[in-house]
């Protein structure tokens, strides 16, 4: 039997779904957000820590999620240093060559979702457990979704949020491409004997990726994106080895370092899809991309795949009475394939031209990295399409 539902599905309770259901939201549409929201229970601290750009952190200001974040936990970019082993060159972006006060914004995965989950606690929205979903049906008008205990739901667009593995996008015809990057990324914290004054770091290496993010006084979110016919010897360095060796890769501009937590592990990977869309289907986050976290973007990647939803519903009312109409979905796919395409072709680029072993190659990144420095016009915009 159908049982009545709401107009949109989402599926995935995290932080990307939240965002969904706060856009949607605002446009009285009923929403019914699969998954219990447990993440102020839970006994596993997230290592990670995202850089949010300005422009995603005005969305979430208006939307009232940034309110719910402690002043103590959030943290500010000012500049950012890139450098790499292959010469003495290296890149320095200031928040003075944009006239803005931060680049970026540290915050840890937890603090950020547990201000998800207090906004979201603020929506008259409904929950269902994880049940099992067993298949889906699509009409002209509405999708359904059988669970395994044969309940019938039925709504007019869902919209999966259900990340890079995501089960909706199996059961959907959308294709993707994906890349085996063949790193890991070791994510840890470090204390360092001088403080940071605000600045992140990024190294770039033969057999890696270093990214370094402000976050308390004198300590830094790590995230080494380490090449994997390296990582079983990293993996078996004690504590002091590690820390020695990332001394070696840092150098002594702030003086002794240590390790603050332990050492976790993420396989890298790159998912592009073709579409972000199929009938009454859309993708969100990680589900409808997954980058290499070079350049911190991942979770603005997904967060402007909501912000653009809201634009569109804020541009259009007939949008707000069926949201799997095609004319939405195309305008949604369409509006957000530069900015996925561009950042996924950037990053992947990049992480192959660092490790490369070619000399004409050093040269002409070492030559690149000390003439963008040397040019502010290039250097603003470079920093403008990076904050948005």
């Amino acid at each position: 039997m159908i049982q009545p539902s709401s107009d949109v599905l989402i599926l995935g309770s995290g932080i990307v779904g939240m965002a969904s259901l706060i856009a949607i939201d605002k446009y009285d549409i009923k929403a019914t957000l699969l998954s219990e929201v447990t993440a102020l229970h839970k006994k596993e601290v997230d290592p990670r820590f995202y850089a949010i750009t300005p422009g995603v952190k005005t969305w979430l200001e208006k939307n009232g999620v940034w309110a719910f974040l402690p002043e103590k936990e959030v943290f500010s970019v000012r500049s950012i240093t890139v450098y790499s082993d292959k010469g003495l060159s290296s890149l320095k972006f200031n928040n003075d060559d944009v006239d803005m006060n931060e680049l970026a914004f540290i915050v840890n995965h937890d603090e950020l979702e547990k201000a998800f989950i207090y906004r979201v606690s603020d929506i008259n929205h409904e929950k269902i457990k994880t049940d099992k979903i067993e298949s889906l049906s699509v009409g002209a008008k509405d999708i359904n979704i059988t669970y395994a205990n044969d309940n019938i739901r039925q709504f007019k667009l869902i919209i999966g949020a259900d990340g890079s593995n995501s089960w909706l996008r199996s059961q959907s015809s959308i294709n993707f491409r994906n890349k085996d990057f063949d790193q890991t990324a070791i994510v840890f914290n470090i204390k360092t004997l001088k403080a940071h004054q605000g600045c992140a770091y990024q190294k770039f290496m033969y057999h890696g990726i270093l990214a370094l993010l402000p976050i308390y006084l004198d300590e830094f979110s790590v995230v080494y994106s380490l090449n994997n016919e390296m990582l079983k010897e990293y993996k078996s360095f004690t504590d002091t080895k590690f820390i020695q060796m990332l001394k070696n890769e840092i150098g002594e501009v702030f003086g002794d370092i240590s390790l603050t937590t332990k050492r976790q592990y993420f396989p890298l990977n790159m998912k592009i899809n073709e579409s972000l869309i199929s009938d009454r289907i859309l993708l969100v986050g990680d589900a409808a991309h997954q980058v290499h976290p070079l350049a911190g973007q991942g979770l603005n990647l997904g967060l402007r795949d909501v912000i653009e939803i809201d634009k569109l519903l804020s541009s259009n009312k007939k949008y707000h009475h069926d949201l799997g109409l095609k004319t939405f979905l195309k305008k949604y796919n369409r509006n957000r394939k530069t900015d996925i395409l561009t950042l996924s072709y950037l990053t992947d680029k990049l992480s192959s031209l660092f490790i490369s072993k070619n000399h004409i190659v050093d040269f002409v990144i070492n030559f690149g990295l000390n003439k963008i420095d040397q040019n502010q016009l290039i250097k603003k915009i470079l920093i403008k399409k990076a904050i948005h």
